[in-house]
């Protein structure tokens, strides 16, 4: 169950980007495993730039596979 204004440390925050990097969970489901509303995740996507879903709800783009891609 989620926590209202708990603040998530900084290993919670990188797990949730490696989640959002490396799986194919969706928003909601990142935030159950990780006790933590769809929305925070949502947020923690848009600070980092992991996935762009470029208006669509369940389709997206894995930025950082495509800038580490690039290197």
């Amino acid at each position: 169950m989620a926590t209202q204004g708990r603040p998530l440390d900084d290993f919670q925050i990188q797990k949730i980007v490696s989640l959002l990097a490396r799986t194919d969970m969706s928003l909601a489901e990142i935030g159950e495993r990780m006790g933590c509303s769809h929305g925070l995740i949502a947020a923690i996507n848009r600070r980092y730039e992991v996935r762009d879903y470029a208006g669509h709800r369940t389709r997206w783009v894995n930025l950082k596979e495509q800038t580490e891609g690039a290197a």
